[in-house]
């Protein structure tokens, strides 16, 4: 699978934490990293989505 630069930067920078989107942000920027097994992503009770990254995102981002 080819990543695009900002989807690899994306996913080095969940590789210490996961990470919460604000109400306002455009979640197609991640979908793909998603729907490809990359990230979990959780709806929260405040709107938010909070975004893990898997065993297979890790791989993807070395």
């Amino acid at each position: 699978m080819e990543l695009t630069d900002l989807e690899r930067e994306f996913l080095r920078k969940l590789l210490g934490e996961s990470w919460i989107s604000p109400l306002m942000f455009d979640h197609e920027i991640v979908a793909r990293l998603v729907e490809l097994g990359l990230l979990e992503a959780e709806p929260l009770p405040s709107g938010d989505i909070e975004y893990r990254i898997t065993d297979a995102g890790r791989a993807a981002a070395a």
